[in-house]
């Protein structure tokens, strides 16, 4: 179908020019009829989009073949000490999450179920709340040791996990320039077949994340939604998270430390359709730093996509449960595409303009 849509263009186009051959010469509106003629990577694209055979994933709402959403996901634990950027493969991600760790770092959790990056790195240690998320997406959770809390919580919840420790599926990879702990990525594959040996069951069983047919204004939808240009969310002073709106894309440009977060696999910056901002206080818990956060319950939010934003409220009942978000009482749809989740200690550590 996708062939013969494009020979049908192909000859239209012949026959224009054909046609355009035998009449006066008028550059100024060849010029603007050539602008306007679509190239064939913009067909091929559109009708990717509109194949019939797509369906609509449960993670980020955008359009796949069925095969490629039937496996299980896989939530990787992520570096992300400075000496660990930057980060393999988070552009395939569905859902980034990112978390406070021992002061000053944080530390992501990317899901991935479609996409199939060939390098996922640098796989970094557990913590319990980290494994909390990974459970609500129902996924094989993977990391590089852990707290003796997290250890204790992956027995307790009976989490599918692989540990790089333990398990031939991670490698240190030497040629980055970075060096241990700091240095240990897989692939996806690896995960998958290694996740197999281990008899751990390779079929999704979660609940749907809710999605808006098309992307959307929140102003249009919520009176008390504002413009969200630009955010920057404080961890503290020597770690910040910003966003950029690009009215082109309509998209989120992401910096980390206020330089560009850029895919270390594919070089380039890396996007979010969707931020969402939960609060959760922490308390710390020894003499290392690590931290308690309060990921279980009820807490207040914000919902930042297509360069707004609007306050939410979130609730997490157990463990293993989906996070749910709401806004009035009615739960919140997403726009389709990725998302990234910050976990920060209060909403008035996020600005915006």
């Amino acid at each position: 179908m996708k062939k013969l849509l494009i020979f049908i263009l192909a000859v239209f186009m012949l026959t224009s020019c054909s046609e355009k051959a035998n009449q006066p010469l008028d550059t100024e509106s060849e010029k603007k009829n050539e602008e306007n003629i679509p190239e064939v990577e913009e067909i091929e694209s559109k009708l990717e989009e509109d194949d019939p055979n797509k369906i609509v994933s449960p993670l980020d709402g955008l359009k796949y073949y069925p095969e490629e959403l039937s496996l299980r996901p896989v939530a990787v634990s992520l570096d992300n000490h400075p000496r660990a950027r930057w980060q393999a493969g988070l552009k395939d991600a569905e859902i980034v999450y990112e978390f406070q760790v021992e002061f000053p770092y944080t530390r992501y959790l990317a899901i991935y179920l479609a996409k199939q990056p060939e390098m996922v790195g640098p796989v970094r240690s557990a913590r319990p709340y980290i494994i909390y998320y990974a459970l609500e997406n129902d996924g094989i959770f993977v990391h590089v040791g852990g707290s003796e809390d997290a250890f204790s919580e992956i027995k307790r919840l009976q989490a599918a996990e692989i540990d790089g420790l333990y398990s031939g599926a991670m490698w240190r990879y030497n040629d980055t320039g970075k060096y241990a702990p700091h240095n240990m990525y897989t692939t996806l594959k690896s995960i998958r077949d290694e996740a197999k040996r281990l008899g751990f069951r390779t079929e999704a069983s979660f609940e749907k994340y809710n999605f808006s047919e098309a992307g959307s204004k929140l102003s249009v939808k919520y009176k008390d939604s504002f413009k969200a240009n630009k955010i920057n969310i404080e961890y503290n002073k020597d770690n910040t998270t910003d966003y950029t709106y690009n009215k082109d894309s309509k998209l989120y440009l992401r910096f980390k430390d206020k330089e560009e977060h850029i895919d270390e696999l594919y070089k380039e910056q890396l996007t979010a359709k969707n931020i969402i901002v939960l609060e959760q206080p922490k308390s710390v818990l020894d003499s290392v730093g690590r931290l308690y956060l309060e990921s279980i319950g009820t807490g207040k939010g914000i919902y930042f996509t297509e360069g707004e934003g609007v306050f939410i409220t979130w609730t997490k009942k157990s463990e293993k449960d989906r996070t749910r978000f709401y806004i009035n009482d009615a739960e919140l749809k997403l726009n389709p595409g990725n998302t990234w989740i910050q976990i920060v200690d209060s909403v008035e550590s996020v600005t915006n303009e």
